[in-house]
Order: C-alpha cells, then sequence, then structure tokens
C-alpha cells in the first residue's frame, strides 16, 4: 500500500452507511501573544450516516438536528463534497463535522499532499486501518491521517503541533439504516421539550433575582442589557447573555458570562464552543466562571476590574 493507492481508497464511493461518535479537539484562539491563556475547545457528536445526504446529529443537551432528503427532491448546491479541507486561519476557521471524514472524495488537503513515508498498518479503536504522515499546502505541520482500511473512511485527522485532531470512533457499519432513523420521533421531543422547560424556569427565576454580572465593564455597563439564554436551576448552570449593539468599537462586539459548579466539563452554548471565540476562565469561592468574547478579548488589566467587581455568592 502506497500513498496513491491510499488515497483511491479514501476516494472510494459511495459511502456505507455508518453510526458512530465524531470528537474533535481545537485550540482557542488568542490575541496573537499568547492572551488570552491556551485552552482547547472539545466536541463530541453522535451521528448516524446514510449515503448520500441523509444525516442525524446529536450533540448533546438536548442539541439535535437532521438533515434528510427527499427520494425526488434534487440536488443541492451543498452537495457537492468537501472533504477534509483547513482554511487560512487554520486550527481556527473549521467547524469540525463527521462529514468532514465520511466523505466520498479526499478533499483539497489530501489530493495536494505527499506522504512523509510508506503507510503503515495499524490498528485504529478496534479497527484494522492504514495510518501515515504527510506535507500537505493546506497546514503549516505535518498532518497524520488513519484511513480504514475496509471502507475507506478517515478515522482520524491530526496536526499535533497545532493542538487539532478530529476523529471516529465506536463505529458500526450496519448495512442499511431504517427511515426511523432520520425522522423526528417523540424521544426527540421529549428532550427537546425538556431542555425548554430548564430555560424557561430559570429565565422565570431571574426575573425577580438579580443576575451575577460585573459592576465594571469596559467602556461602561450602558451599552450591554444582560439576559439568562440557557442554564439549569437544579445545578446553578447560568449562561448569561451580556451582548448589546450597541457597544462602543474598541470593547468586545458579544460576550457571554457563565457560570457553573467547579470541577465540571466546560458548558459552552452556542457560539462560545466556537474556537474563534475569546474566552477567559477563573474561579471564585464557589464556581468555576467563562466568559467568552467576540471581536477581542479583555485586557489583563480590565479582566481583573471585571472580576473583582462581580457580586458575591
Amino acid at each position: 500500500m502506497n500513498w496513491t493507492e491510499l488515497r483511491d481508497l479514501l476516494a472510494r464511493s459511495p459511502k456505507p452507511p455508518v453510526v458512530g461518535l465524531h470528537t474533535s479537539i481545537q485550540p482557542r484562539r488568542d490575541n496573537g501573544h499568547g492572551w488570552p491563556p491556551a485552552s482547547v475547545v472539545s466536541t463530541s457528536t453522535r451521528f448516524a450516516y446514510r449515503p448520500p445526504h441523509d444525516w442525524f446529529l446529536d450533540h448533546g443537551n438536548g442539541d439535535i438536528s437532521l438533515d434528510v432528503r427527499e427520494p425526488d427532491e434534487g440536488p443541492r448546491a451543498e452537495d457537492a463534497p468537501h472533504g477534509l479541507e483547513f482554511g487560512a486561519q487554520f486550527p481556527w476557521d473549521l467547524a469540525p463535522e463527521p462529514a468532514r471524514l465520511i466523505t466520498p472524495v479526499p478533499g483539497p488537503a489530501l489530493t495536494e499532499a505527499t506522504s512523509q513515508g510508506e503507510p503503515t498498518a495499524v490498528r485504529h479503536e478496534g479497527r484494522d486501518a492504514w495510518a501515515v504522515t504527510l506535507t500537505t499546502p493546506s497546514v503549516p505541520h505535518p498532518l497524520y491521517v488513519a484511513v480504514d482500511a475496509r471502507t475507506g473512511v478517515l478515522l482520524a485527522a491530526e496536526v499535533k503541533e497545532a493542538g487539532y485532531r478530529e476523529e471516529l470512533s465506536e463505529l458500526e457499519f450496519p448495512g442499511e439504516l431504517p427511515d426511523s432513523r432520520f425522522q423526528w420521533s417523540d424521544a426527540m421531543a421529549e428532550v427537546e421539550e425538556a431542555h425548554q422547560h430548564r430555560r424557561d424556569e430559570l429565565a422565570a427565576h431571574y426575573r425577580e433575582k438579580a443576575l451575577p454580572v460585573p459592576a465594571f465593564w469596559p467602556g461602561g455597563r450602558g451599552h450591554f442589557e444582560p439576559h439568562v439564554f440557557d442554564g439549569d436551576l437544579a445545578t446553578g448552570v447560568l449562561a448569561i447573555d451580556l451582548y448589546n449593539d450597541g457597544a462602543p468599537q474598541e470593547t468586545p462586539a458579544m460576550a457571554v458570562l457563565i457560570r457553573q459548579q467547579v470541577d465540571t466539563a466546560p458548558f459552552e452554548p452556542g457560539w462560545v464552543a466556537d474556537p474563534q471565540a475569546f474566552v477567559h476562565r477563573w474561579r471564585d469561592g464557589n464556581w468555576q466562571w467563562t466568559l467568552a468574547l467576540w471581536g477581542q478579548p479583555l485586557s489583563p488589566e480590565h479582566l481583573e476590574r471585571v472580576k473583582g467587581s462581580m457580586p458575591e455568592g
């Protein structure tokens, strides 16, 4: 097996129906000078794929999406396969998803690549695979990939120097997937309704109670109007949107403040999970806090003033 043969295996089409788990790790953006300090974004999505275009995605926390085509529906512009692509602002400006790895074409990052050695036979998550390290114009460091030996599915892609990795695990290839796998169900509706009920309870609770927001904000507090948009009264998780379109140009364009229990996995709803968002984290005696910002981070001095102006408790 050489790299040309392995690339042909990646291009084998159509891919079979598959279910499994897609995970990814990306570094958070900084200001180019190591600020805010290094942190990562981790995502985990359970999926089911039925070629050519049907997807079920469960991102957790009641966030489920379906993309299903009717048999007589014509092609869409977005149907053109893209494969594993990396933008000019890699490793921030890509949205990891299983479709990047389960694809009928290798994509530019792989078609333009040259191998640093012959592919080697490996085991990946219990499956026979071929692994190779590549040089490609798409990324500034070596790209490691692992390819399923039977199906040509891309099992992993990693650029260690950039702190980026995507992979598939817990894979099953059932041969066929029923229509019911791609239909909205009562169970999905119940999960969505429970999530909405938690948010409604939280919003009602804080209509009668002051939100834990800082007394200091760069540019003044007059240009943001905090409101709750997610969380859980039972655990104390609270996500507060600080965004207002009147924000001064020299201050962050959007901001979300998140409170959660100490030593719990980061709660990062919505655009907070975008690695292009700047994120500050700290702890007080009771909680761990996340402040996610769009446009620019707070300076160290402003961050300390924000933290120092937070209400106690």
